[in-house]
């Protein structure tokens, strides 16, 4: 077993902790190969007036910090709600500054740790991560249930091109979820496989007590790089095939997609809106749009949108104004959440959220929680959604079609398949 994965097993000492896997990506903007967080030192999960008091809790205490923002925060930002029940139980944001930080890039492994540690602590546990085992995986014969019929998912597809029709919105972003009641599983082996399986460049494993977030997300939310800020939306999906001429014809069917790419642009468009808040005035350019990038299962159009940070904006007002992303709501942003209320059966929670950390320097990188496997330990839940973005020319079997595609390396982990 390799030494990233007995760190994921070291972790299970541990009520809270961050582990973040780029899964050798090696993106232009990428920072490491793969990093822990772990051994709480203090930490931030206010509810009231959380952006400003995080803004407070950095400035009292300006060190590392990882955390999350879950889609719910978007109550704090506007005039909204959230109707359903919440069965994870998450809190809207948390924040932990830990004892220790291992981050390896290019097989160099740096630890950083509290200046209250004496360095043979370090070097005891270096000694104990390597000398793990890891022990057997799990057997997985529970019944996958959905929240939401395929005939309901139909009848809401209709419904919602009806609001488009109106001029009430131009694209929205409709998920379902499936979940699993009693489940026999443990939530670090879940990891380890979701992770194998689909190497995804923004993967997250995180644990709030009781809670724990199996993310393999394909998708940057928002990076800060000095006073670079680089948001990458990613509309239009396509499955990965073994057989090359297969592929081939996917990736080429995606490129050549107008709807994929009329989705793509118009949140490109809704993103460059939202950085011009924060940004130096005529800094926000599009430095790639709708361009392919193919992962391990699935190929993608990815846009990379970048501003210049304007003087005297806290990075933190960056991420709030443009929070929740686009890609996870639609446009018009507000009236587009208001209508996923009405139309989804499932509280998304830090599902459509971020996970990520902030630097001393007040740098950032968050991923977009999508492909995420969702697991409550104490009531023994299950959980994981998928959407995709609903437009005029959205055909219903087409759309359902690409949530399955969507879910499948979290489908073929929950059925044990290779």
């Amino acid at each position: 077993m390799d030494f990233k994965n007995k760190i994921i097993i070291h972790l299970k000492r541990y009520d809270k902790f961050c582990f973040l896997d780029g899964n050798n990506s090696h993106d232009k903007y990428s920072s490491f190969d793969y990093l822990a967080a772990f051994d709480l030192k203090i930490e931030y999960k206010q509810t009231n007036n959380p952006f400003e008091g995080l803004k407070q809790f950095f400035k009292k205490n300006n060190d590392w910090m990882f955390g999350y923002f879950s889609y719910d925060l978007k109550n704090d930002i506007e005039e909204l709600e959230s109707k359903n029940i919440d069965n994870i139980h998450f809190p809207k944001i948390h924040f932990f500054i830990p004892q220790y930080i291992f981050i390896v890039r290019d097989n160099e492994l740096k630890i950083i740790y509290n200046n209250q540690i004496e360095e043979p602590a370090v070097d005891d546990l270096f000694e104990l991560i390597s000398n793990i085992e890891i022990g057997q995986g799990f057997n997985f014969n529970n019944e996958i249930k959905t929240k939401i019929s395929k005939e309901d998912y139909f009848s809401a597809i209709k419904s919602i091109k009806k609001n488009i029709q109106l001029g009430d919105i131009y694209e929205m972003n409709f998920c379902q979820e499936f979940y699993i009641e009693n489940p026999d599983v443990n939530p670090f082996s879940l990891f380890l496989k979701l992770n194998e399986y689909a190497k995804s460049p923004f993967s997250a494993f995180y644990r709030y007590n009781d809670s724990f977030c199996i993310c393999s997300s394909p998708e940057r939310f928002i990076k800060k790089k000095g006073k670079k800020i680089i948001s990458q939306p990613i509309k239009g999906t396509s499955p990965r095939f073994d057989n090359f001429s297969q592929d081939e014809l996917s990736k080429n069917s995606l490129l050549n997609s107008e709807k994929d790419f009329s989705e793509n642009v118009m949140i490109v468009d809704l993103v460059r809106n939202d950085l011009s808040i924060t940004a130096a005035t005529g800094s926000v350019y599009v430095e790639e749009l709708a361009k392919l990038y193919s992962y391990k299962n699935v190929h993608h159009l990815i846009s990379t949108v970048v501003s210049e940070i304007a003087e005297n904006i806290n990075p933190i007002d960056v991420i709030k104004n443009s929070f929740p992303m686009g890609s996870m709501t639609g446009a018009p942003k507000l009236r587009s959440m208001e209508l996923i209320e009405n139309y989804e059966k499932s509280y998304r929670g830090i599902y459509s959220g971020s996970i990520g950390y902030f630097t001393p320097e007040m740098d950032f990188d968050f991923n977009v929680v999508i492909r995420s496997l969702l697991y409550n330990q104490k009531s023994n839940y299950l959980s994981f959604m998928v959407g995709g973005a609903i437009t005029i020319e959205s055909d219903a079997k087409s759309e359902y079609q690409e949530c399955l595609v969507k879910a499948k390396s979290i489908l073929d982990i929950l059925n044990d398949e290779k």
